[in-house]
């Protein structure tokens, strides 16, 4: 009784510490990112025990036994995680049908065309140097050694003072970890808080469909399969299971961190089997032999990771098939077997998924962290006492027991996957288009700007040069194709905007001009205007050919592009499952008069080939193309735009290299421009402009974060 007081008592402090905790953070907003230090320290001081316990327990357990009791729990193991496996990817599969049928788009980022490292199995499983997998918590190396240990153990005959050493060891890493446990209701205060004070809402406006689907099955699972199917073959009730387990449950869900409750979930197995008077020693054994070692394996909430994978399926209009669901549950168990952070970008490279997805699955992960975790916990705590039960005698696998059961779990869950996907449909509102961050940028300039319709009339050269002349007149002439988002493009306002309109306004401003003017020019001839005379310099995503180098001079390149395919979304399915389409003479590809058409009848001269004059060509609806060349930073933007189109990125990369481009033979501006384009650089502003520009970042100005503090009562003051 006295016990069940003192657990009772660290569940209301906890609860306690919860309530205190988002309080907190809502009185004081960002002031509490500085109580995450002591909640860092909190889950550190809980993992002291942790790995040394699963050290000498898995040793101490497995040397009890004799081998027939080890063949017998590797057999039975194996089966239950496949069980398992199969429950959890079922639910899964059903997920995806509560998606709703939004379209969306997004800004370039260079992660959607970087790779990922394999995942190192050998050096994740094989502990060739166990000391160092000790001292890195590399967990599936230490309980493999353990158990290779504890096997050895097995047939040795002078055995029972080790296995009496290892037996006190174990007791008093575990009291340790109950004692360290009572400290929980401070860290996970500052853990609330620090989570309640900084976390800003709309960071996960776009992931609102995937943290619904997340929470539903993460309770579906938690509340409803696993404890039913575990009732239906043990004498264990409902109420108990919740009862027993509820303070190492509330531990995992607040801090996030499966590893510091091993210990406190094989003391709640045993307590299940005291609560029926059936403990004994084999089943006390059972619960420390399995709970360690399922701890390695993801059984459930770790799998719920996977989920991710079909939400940014979902997410970029890419179609599942069956054969794509058995791809990604069997790759993604095994590659789960390690970090989630290493499995999602692997994973998305594997279905060709772009990678910036990773960022959502990061900002997500603040949330879903905790419930996978929780989740996993309930897992393992059901697993343990379903083995512990079975290899004991006291598991009955029964019909009659399980049909009920099995009925509630379909009668349950069949409503509530239906009402998520109503509400995602119908009451949960698309993230917001990425047109109005594209509307909103801006240029901030003091010049004097004119936009003209076409080139003036040709001038006589320039004796002393364009930098000359730009110095006595106090105006640059830009020449500048102005259909080239995100480099050069009108906004809703009219307003010529873009990365390379910017740079232009700021060389003016770094002349010394009063006025800029940009005329329009093509890429099909850039270099007749500036041998002309009719412009100074030709700004707007100017690639580097070999059919134009001799005609015009180029500075050095400012940026590295990456070629990519704009396809319909219908499309870059089948380009997926598909690639070598692509080679087949009638697949009609599009590409702008210029660098980009003349480098497609080179690598393609038997295809059918359209020439553009702009880019609205393609997206008319009238063009006969399929594809249209360009690179993947312009057909991101373009994307935005047009968002039933999609971005499909070759494996085989091609780069296009773009400069500034002035008159041949004008060397002193040239200089110039390159002593320029390299102080842009080291000072920064070209990054910057690169990651407003291009990667959508800092156009409008995030809001301070609310808290009762600045916003109630020193706003009154």
């Amino acid at each position: 009784m006295k016990k069940q007081n003192g657990s009772s008592l660290l569940l209301i402090m906890i609860l306690l510490a919860v309530a205190l905790g988002i309080l907190t953070g809502l009185f004081l907003g960002e002031w509490c990112q500085h109580l995450k230090v002591i909640g860092q320290a909190f889950i550190a001081l809980m993992q002291v025990s942790v790995l040394p316990y699963i050290f000498v327990s898995l040793i101490q357990s497995f040397g009890c036994l004799d081998p027939g009791q080890a063949k017998s729990l590797a057999k039975r193991g194996i089966i239950m995680v496949l069980a398992l496996w199969s429950v959890v990817f079922a639910l899964m599969t059903l997920m995806p049908l509560t998606f709703p049928n939004w379209q969306s788009s997004s800004f370039f980022s260079p992660s959607i065309l970087i790779g990922t490292n394999d995942l190192d199995y050998i050096k994740l499983f094989i502990p060739a140097n166990p000391f160092n997998a000790l001292a890195n918590n590399v967990v599936p190396a230490v309980t493999l050694f353990s158990i290779m240990c504890g096997v050895v153990l097995m047939g040795i005959p002078r055995k029972q003072n080790l296995l009496a050493l290892l037996d006190v060891s174990g007791e008093v890493l575990s009291r340790l970890t109950l004692l360290l446990v009572k400290l929980s209701p401070i860290g996970i205060f500052a853990l609330v808080a620090d989570a309640a004070g900084t976390m800003y809402p709309e960071q996960l406006s776009r992931l609102v469909v995937y943290l619904a689907a997340f929470l539903t099955m993460g309770g579906l699972l938690f509340f409803l399969i696993l404890p039913l199917l575990l009732t239906a073959f043990t004498p264990f009730k409902y109420r108990e299971l919740m009862v027993v387990s509820r303070t190492a449950m509330l531990t995992v869900l607040l801090t996030g961190n499966l590893f510091i409750v091993l210990p406190l979930l094989v003391d709640n197995t045993k307590k299940l089997f005291e609560l029926h008077r059936i403990s004994n020693e084999d089943s006390r054994n059972m619960a420390k032999i399995i709970i360690p070692i399922t701890f390695i394996l993801p059984c459930a909430g770790q799998l719920m990771d996977l989920l991710f994978i079909l939400f940014a399926a979902w997410f970029n209009n890419v179609q599942f098939a069956p054969l794509d669901y058995l791809n990604l549950y069997g790759t993604g168990t095994l590659t789960l077997f390690g970090s989630a952070k290493v499995a999602i970008p692997f994973l998305l490279s594997i279905f060709q998924l772009p990678s910036d997805m990773f960022e959502l699955f990061t900002v997500s992960s603040v949330i879903t962290d905790n419930v996978k975790y929780a989740v996993e916990a309930f897992a393992v705590f059901c697993f343990a006492a379903l083995f512990a039960a079975w290899m004991t005698g006291r598991a009955v696998w029964s019909w009659r027991k399980l049909a009920p059961r099995l009925i509630i779990i379909g009668v349950i869950s069949a409503p509530v996957l239906a009402g998520l996907g109503f509400v995602l449909s119908n009451v949960v509102r698309p993230p917001a288009d990425q047109r109005q961050t594209l509307d909103a940028m801006r240029i901030k300039s003091t010049l004097d700007t004119e936009v003209f319709a076409a080139l003036p009339p040709p001038q006589p050269p320039c004796e002393t040069g364009h930098l000359d002349r730009i110095r006595k007149t106090g105006v640059l002439r830009v020449g500048s194709n102005m259909n080239m988002m995100p480099f050069a493009f009108f906004n809703s306002r009219h307003e010529l905007i873009g990365l390379d309109v910017e740079m232009a306004h700021q060389l003016a401003t770094d002349l010394g001009c009063t006025r800029i003017e940009f005329y329009p020019i093509s890429f099909d001839d850039p270099a007749s205007p500036l041998n002309a005379n009719q412009v100074d310099i030709v700004m707007s995503n100017l690639s580097i050919s070999a059919g134009r180098l001799g005609k015009l001079a180029f500075t050095d390149h400012y940026l590295e592009l990456s070629l990519a395919l704009v396809v319909p979304d219908y499309r870059k399915d089948e380009l997926i499952k598909n690639p070598r389409m692509i080679l087949t003479p009638s697949f009609a590809i599009a590409a702008l008069a210029g660098a980009d058409f003349d480098r497609l009848k080179k690598y393609l001269p038997n295809h059918l080939l359209v020439k553009l004059n702009s880019y609205d060509e393609f997206f008319s609806g009238k063009c006969p193309a399929k594809a249209l060349l360009t690179t993947a930073e312009t057909g991101s933007a373009w994307t935005i735009l047009h968002p039933e189109y999609d971005l499909f990125i070759p494996k085989r990369q091609f780069r296009d290299i773009i400069a500034y481009g002035i008159e041949n033979g004008d060397t002193q501006f040239l200089e110039y421009l390159n002593l320029w384009l390299k102080l842009k650089r080291l000072n920064g502003e070209f990054d910057r402009g690169y990651d407003y520009w291009i990667k959508g970042i800092n156009v409008q100005p995030k809001p301070e974060r609310w808290s009762i503090l600045n916003n109630v009562i020193l706003k009154k003051q």
